[in-house]
């Protein structure tokens, strides 16, 4: 036995994506409790310590709970956690249970060496599979994602629990877990998939700043090419380690850090690094990068999170920058996330806030629509929110261009979009959408802004530019929602107006 975290790690992650976990408090470690009762005297769990304990046996047991033969919460990926629980606990039908989960959970492995989804995992197992009745399009007929996901739970069954397994699962889990690392080696970003956004074909996704699934490959081409003799494996694991420690070293950051899941599953995977050949690349710096990691997070998100339940344990000088952040104040910061940006131009942050009132912006000069994620549902690139009221109202702008320059300010938001400097791009658009909402028992009549100036619950808009003068608007609701609010969506069209594409939107709180 290697390491505690990986395993419980592995076991809560199901419980973070689905929000199964109730709020029962722990009971007593002498109790019979769950679907199958607890195994108080198995070998792992002495390892653990009396903390590590209660939450194993929290996450645990409302996983038995949820556990519906044959698939925890049907699905192969969150069922191969489960197995590892399961085995980690090693009760009553505990391995009997879990063997019978793997066996399912390999029999929804992908297994035609001659498509993009080979070595992957069913997502839906009640779905078809990808082809003419279900289009291949990735993470929607097919998650090439699941694959590092449940080859990197198998890795802890294979160091910590191989002597409870029939041989004959063992040699069943090997070859599931190279047919994945086999399959995660067609992925190649930009290029292969089947990957698209607003701007069309983008192949897959993969890179090394997309932080969780590119360093659950690491560990998997690094073990299994190990474990299988694939010199070929281990190089690319080696390979892809250095690619993700050059993208870490960049900023001493994770390019996911700011997400709270994201970040997780790449520690769940970094943690895997003591099961890792002593000679490999990743070995040499995972610990190095936990332990940065884990620091930015003490200092940047708990200290700011326990400042007012325990203000003597804050450092003074935080207690100063989050008080003085009460006042209104401007802010601004820049970030890059290649290959969607160019290194060289950085995308430029702005925002404003006051009592009841926040602006944001970004400048971006990317080659594809919708930030890094190429979802224009998630990417805001300008915004105004407010106090409405009982209500928090919004005004976001919806991205259909590639290189948008918008910039907050006491005043407002100015936005354009002028010609790309990082790429050989086309990207442009002959429309500005925003999208408005918060308001629900306010109907705005079509003539909405179009003298330039409208009010609305908390705040007075004045529009102006050349895309208002020039432009047609429109103003519709109805037309969807997103993240389950609807909205009203306000648009303007313009053809060529001989320069670049300008509109202000000027505003006061009222």
């Amino acid at each position: 036995m290697l390491l505690q975290t990986p395993l419980l790690l592995a076991i809560a992650l199901p419980i973070c994506a689905t929000l199964a976990l109730d709020v029962r408090a722990p009971v007593s470690l002498v109790e019979s409790s769950g679907f199958f009762g607890r195994s108080v005297n198995a070998s792992y769990l002495e390892t653990l310590s009396e903390r590590q304990r209660q939450v194993f046996d929290y996450v645990i047991e409302a996983l038995d709970e949820n556990f519906s033969p044959p698939f925890l919460f049907n699905s192969p990926r969150y069922s191969a956690w489960y197995a590892v629980g399961l085995l980690a606990r090693n009760g009553q039908e505990d391995v009997e249970t879990a063997s019978e989960i793997l066996k399912d959970v390999i029999s929804f492995q992908f297994t035609d060496p001659n498509t993009n989804w080979y070595g992957t995992f069913k997502n839906d197992p009640s779905a078809p599979d990808p082809g003419d009745v279900y289009p291949p399009l990735l993470y929607t007929s097919y998650d090439t994602n699941i694959a590092l996901f449940v080859c990197t739970s198998f890795i802890i069954i294979m160091e910590e629990f191989q002597h409870l397994l029939e041989p004959s699962l063992v040699t069943l889990l090997k070859n599931s877990m190279y047919n994945a690392t086999i399959g995660d080696g067609y992925r190649v970003g930009g290029f292969n998939g089947d990957g698209y956004s607003a701007g069309g074909f983008i192949g897959d996704n993969l890179y090394p700043i997309y932080s969780n699934p590119w360093y659950m490959r690491v560990m998997s081409a690094t073990y299994v090419g190990n474990m299988m003799g694939d010199a070929n494996m281990s190089f690319w694991g080696d390979q892809w380690a250095t690619e993700a420690i050059e993208n870490f070293n960049l900023y001493e950051t994770l390019a996911e850090f700011n997400s709270g899941t994201y970040t997780g599953v790449t520690l769940y995977a970094l943690s895997l690094w003591g099961y890792m050949p002593q000679n490999s690349t990743i070995v040499k710096h995972a610990r190095d990068i936990i332990t940065k990691t884990w620091t930015s997070i003490a200092a940047n998100v708990l200290t700011p999170l326990i400042a007012k339940f325990n203000d003597p344990y804050v450092p003074a000088a935080v207690l100063v920058q989050l008080q003085g952040l009460a006042a209104s104040h401007a802010y601004f910061a820049q970030a890059v996330s290649p290959p969607w940006d160019n290194p060289t131009i950085p995308r430029n942050y702005t925002s404003w806030t006051a009592p009841g009132l926040s602006i944001g912006a970004i400048t971006s000069d990317e080659k594809v629509i919708g930030g890094a994620a190429t979802n224009q549902d998630a990417y805001v690139p300008a915004t105004i929110i407010w106090s409405a009221g009982n209500q928090t109202a919004w005004f976001n702008m919806y991205p259909t261009s590639g290189t948008i320059a918008a910039s907050a300010s006491s005043k407002g938001l100015t936005i354009a979009y002028p010609t790309s400097k990082a790429f050989n791009s086309t990207l442009t658009s002959n429309v500005m959408t925003f999208l408005l909402s918060g308001f629900p028992h306010l109907t705005l009549s079509t003539d909405f802004l179009a003298n330039g100036t409208g009010v609305l619950p908390g705040l007075r808009l004045e529009v102006s530019g050349n895309v208002v003068s020039s432009g047609t608007r429109t103003l519709v609701y109805g037309s969807g929602t997103i993240n389950d609010f609807p909205y009203y969506n306000l648009t303007y069209a313009f053809d060529d107006l001989g320069e670049v594409p300008r509109l202000m939107i000027e505003v006061e709180k009222i």
